[in-house]
Formats: C-alpha cells, sequence, structure tokens
C-alpha cells in the first residue's frame, strides 16, 4: 500500500508495508499515469489517491504523531507555500497558510541555486538579508547584488536570510519552531533560523505520518 504527498516540486512516496520512502520531482508525477495511491494529500494529489486528506490536517496530525510536548509551533516551508499550526494543550490553537508569493517557498531558492550551477550544500549562514516581498523582486535582488560583486553563493545565503525571517515572523515568532520540509536538510536555512529562535527539524515526512494516522 502506498501513500503520498503530492507537493508543488517533489512528491514523497511511502510504502507502508515495507517502510520504503521514495522522493521524486512533481514533474514526473505529472508524466507518469500509473502512479496511483491508496491515500495521498498535496496540491498535484487529489486525482492520483483513492482517498484525500487536506494538508494542514495531514500537517497537524502527522506534528502531533512526532512531538510529544503539549504547546509548540509547526511549520512547513514547501516548494510553493508554507503551513503554519500552532497547539496548545496538544489542540489546534491557530492555523495559517500563505499561498499569495513565492518570497515564502523553497522552488525560487532551488531555482537560483540551479542557475548558478551551487547545491544547497555550497550556502553558508549570512549575517546579512535580502528584505523580501515578492519571490521575482528577491530575485531581481540577488541578481543585483551579484551583478555588482557579490559571490553567488552570499547572495543566495542573503535571500534564504530574508526568506527565513519571513517564516519566523509568518509563525508568530515563537520560542521554538518544529520545521517539516525539505529545508530540514539545508544547514545554511537552519543555522540562518536557529539566530532567532531554537529549532527542531521533523524531516519531510511529517504530512505522510498525518496520512498513516487513518490506515
Amino acid at each position: 500500500m502506498k501513500i503520498a504527498d503530492c507537493g508543488s516540486t517533489w512528491v514523497k512516496i511511502l510504502d507502508v508495508g515495507s517502510g520504503t520512502l521514495d522522493i521524486i520531482p512533481t514533474k514526473e508525477l505529472v508524466r507518469r499515469s500509473d502512479l496511483f495511491f491508496e491515500m495521498a494529500t498535496g496540491h498535484s494529489g487529489r486525482r492520483r489517491c483513492r482517498e484525500y486528506k487536506n494538508e494542514l490536517i495531514a500537517l497537524a496530525e502527522g506534528g502531533l504523531s512526532m512531538v510529544d510536548t503539549g504547546d509548540f509551533s509547526l511549520v512547513d516551508v514547501g516548494g510553493r507555500d508554507i503551513k503554519f499550526v500552532r497547539f496548545k494543550d496538544r489542540k489546534v490553537e491557530k492555523l495559517d497558510w500563505n499561498l499569495a508569493c513565492g518570497s515564502t517557498t523553497g522552488a525560487t531558492v532551488e531555482l537560483l541555486v540551479g542557475y548558478y550551477g551551487l547545491t544547497f550544500g555550497d550556502l553558508a549562514p549570512a549575517k546579512d538579508w535580502i528584505t523580501i516581498t515578492c519571490g521575482v523582486f528577491g530575485m531581481e535582488r540577488v541578481l543585483e547584488a551579484i551583478s555588482t560583486g557579490t559571490p553567488p553563493d552570499r547572495a543566495i545565503s542573503m535571500f534564504l536570510h530574508g526568506l527565513v525571517r519571513n517564516v519566523y515572523y509568518f509563525a508568530g515568532r515563537p520560542e521554538r519552531i518544529y520545521l517539516s520540509g525539505g529545508f530540514c536538510e539545508s544547514t545554511c536555512f537552519l543555522g540562518t533560523l536557529e539566530e532567532y529562535c531554537n529549532v527542531t527539524p521533523l524531516g519531510r515526512t511529517v504530512p505522510l505520518e498525518g496520512l498513516k494516522k487513518d490506515l
């Protein structure tokens, strides 16, 4: 039995029986008509499953299954959006979801890193940041910084710092953030966010844990 978190840029597929996790680009999912799941969540999953679960619900239930504390803030930074859940006494106190702009998402950073032939491992935390109110304008400021002599890796790290600030303030400036998503694997993102609050990375499978609850 397979379940999936079908995000805008990456699809996480879990074989519940074997425990095998596969992560593929969403563009591959679009090309493959053979991929169909028992249960799914995510923007690209609605027509690919027998049962669909809302992304915020999957994230919240997954967070509760992975975090033991009563009060905590959970943030998922995806390729297209950012999702935020705050719990009090293990009950949802607040939900929020930013779909308006790429300024708080991972896809813009992936584009920049790929364009300059870098990897996320090439980025180190930057003390300075690029203020980001729009993903496109933010990219323009990265290009401007590079054209005036800033090394590409540093300019992108400054963009990432701006993204971190957006995430932190969007979540309400908590003392600790439990982080979900691909940025859990970015030492630059984690190191930058730790300048603002304590961080506990939960990995990329939090929504999948939420799906497993109903199997």
